[in-house]
């Protein structure tokens, strides 16, 4: 999913910001219609059950350029979802994202990025189609000398985690990769 006009991943993560709003404003509604405002576990549950869906959607292939550690409030995406979840708990936009994270329970969307990316990967290389499979081999083979790439953006996600030399490996190797493991040395990272 690039925009059509200038190839820009970024362009194309701010265009999924659109369903993300209609869902969290949708969600507002409800709350309101329903005298559910006093209760914020249901505008949070119901977030985590339509506005992390509408921020994913496509993310396996443009989020790869925001799954870098440090990346956690860049992408405007993340920033819209920390202020829906800020707004939700009735506390200041100057709130640090990580203690609002941790009270509602939920993961940078970046944690959510990665998991579906490697979900990706793993599906490129079971399927049974051969044009699938030789894109992404081409692309794991273009990693030394591209300046950028999907493949390359996946291995600078995985740099700064414990296991990093092992899912490397795999990776270059056309190997699967078990998307539990990562997912738990993301967390070792960044302890949202």
């Amino acid at each position: 999913m690039k925009d059509r006009r200038t190839l820009n991943m970024t362009a194309s993560s701010e265009h999924a910001a659109i369903p993300m709003l209609a869902a969290a404003h949708r969600i507002c509604g409800f709350v309101w219609d329903t005298a559910q405002s006093d209760k914020p576990f249901a505008s949070l549950w119901l977030a985590k059950a339509y506005v992390v869906p509408a921020g994913m959607y496509g993310c396996q292939v443009w989020s790869s350029g925001f799954l870098r550690e440090g990346d956690v409030s860049r992408p405007t995406l993340q920033t819209l979802h920390l202020n829906f979840l800020k707004g939700t708990l009735g506390v200041k936009r100057s709130a640090p994202n990580w203690a609002v994270l941790r009270e509602c329970a939920y993961e940078p969307l970046q944690f959510y990025w990665f998991r579906a990316a490697i979900k990706f990967y793993n599906g490129l290389l079971s399927s049974n189609s051969a044009t699938l499979k030789q894109n992404l081999h081409a692309d794991l083979k273009l990693v030394p000398w591209a300046k950028t790439s999907w493949a390359l953006d996946i291995l600078r996600a995985v740099e700064g985690l414990r296991s990093c030399d092992t899912y490397t490996q795999a990776f270059l190797q056309g190997l699967p990769i078990c998307y539990s493991e990562p997912t738990a040395d993301l967390r070792f990272i960044n302890p949202n």
